[in-house]
């Protein structure tokens, strides 16, 4: 074995520049993890009606996806022996804030679990626990449907979208600082001080 086998061998993930598109029973049978990133303006349905995207570094999408056969340990029972991707995506979006109309840059740092299925029929198969347990539901991984040219890419843009806010907002919008800074200042310029008061009406007497 020479050394690039070695390295090869040393480590399952890919190099950025990897094949997006997949053989996913494969990846989830050997419990490989690959890895790469994209720049956001090439993922056209995320960027849709959000303002110019930064290039280069800032710009970036960072995703990875591992496979494993589940082991029941994601929410119920039901994950043992099923094949499941874990998806994670990486990204800083700019959005607009509709509160105060400034674009600013979002944090996207997101996981998903996703169940493979062969097909479209076992998208709405019913489960054998009860699905009315709100807390049970929450936990259940979405379903996909699977193949040996699986778009890695479409699952990353979905997680995305997913992510970022119908409406977005600033947690606190830079004027909205300003301002409560000048009102907080306000009162110390314009208002003077009770105690002085106190002493210029005892000086009239």
């Amino acid at each position: 074995m020479n050394d690039n086998q070695r390295a090869g061998a040393a480590s399952p993930r890919a190099s950025v520049s990897a094949d997006t598109v997949i053989d996913a029973f494969a990846l989830v049978r050997q419990g490989d993890f690959v890895q790469g990133e994209i720049p956001l303006v090439r993922l056209a349905r995320a960027v849709e009606g959000l303002p110019e995207q930064p290039s280069g570094e800032a710009g970036l999408v960072r995703w990875s996806v591992r496979g494993e056969i589940g082991k029941g340990v994601i929410g119920a029972s039901f994950a043992s022996g099923q094949p499941l991707l874990h998806l994670h995506v990486q990204a800083h979006p700019v959005l607009i804030c509709q509160r105060c109309n400034v674009p600013f840059a979002f944090a996207v740092d997101s996981q998903a679990v996703l169940q493979l299925v062969k097909s479209e029929d076992e998208l709405d198969d019913d489960l054998s626990f009860d699905a009315q347990d709100p807390d049970v539901v929450d936990s259940l991984p979405e379903k996909v449907v699977g193949s040996h040219r699986f778009d890695l890419l479409a699952q990353v843009e979905d997680e995305l979208i997913l992510s970022i806010p119908y409406v977005p907002k600033h947690p606190v919008c830079p004027g909205a600082q300003a301002k409560d800074g000048d009102a907080q200042q306000a009162p110390a310029t314009q208002r003077p001080s009770p105690f002085a008061v106190l002493e210029q009406l005892k000086r009239k007497d």
